[in-house]
């Protein structure tokens, strides 16, 4: 892949972020997922039950957050070496994170993130998507266990621009 062609369109910096996907999640998704960046990867997790950042996420106040409507509000950092990825519980039934393309500088890192995506895709059994940010219908990246699929004859000027509400 051309890291030109890549940071043009993918990582084309135009005040927005990209978000990732996975529809259609259950329960023993979210676990597979909890487990395996907590296992692996440098997590950063504010816990909003106990007020504190946290090296590990607990699914179990997750499901309070759910259940109670949002008071428990959080959000785990993933961190790729230098590539944050901020996974957000706004659902039970979408896994959705976001990143800044900002931090994408070198084929390496976007490799970094396929990697990632890959595993998720294994692991959930799910394809996984990255999009414009609040933008899911326009698949920028989509990744189906190995079979990854790129999509750099988007023009980001075309992107609509949308305010999650």
């Amino acid at each position: 892949m051309n890291w030109t062609a890549l940071k043009e369109t993918i990582y084309y910096w135009d005040g927005s972020w990209r978000d990732i996907y996975i529809f259609d999640v259950a329960e023993e998704d979210w676990i597979k997922w909890i487990d395996y960046i907590n296992s692996t990867y440098r997590i950063s997790w504010y816990n909003g039950k106990t007020d504190k950042d946290e090296a590990k996420v607990d699914f179990n106040v997750i499901k309070e957050y759910w259940a109670s409507n949002g008071d428990l509000i959080s959000t785990a950092n993933v961190f790729l070496g230098q590539i944050q990825i901020n996974t957000h519980f706004f659902s039970e039934t979408e896994l959705e994170s976001d990143i800044d393309p900002r931090e994408f500088n070198s084929i390496e890192d976007h490799n970094r993130l396929i990697d990632y995506l890959k595993d998720l895709s294994h692991l959930i059994e799910k394809p996984v998507y990255v999009t414009p940010e609040n933008t899911p219908e326009i698949k920028l990246i989509t990744v189906d266990k190995e079979d990854v699929k790129i999509n750099t004859d988007t023009d980001p000027r075309d992107w609509p621009v949308r305010i999650k509400e």
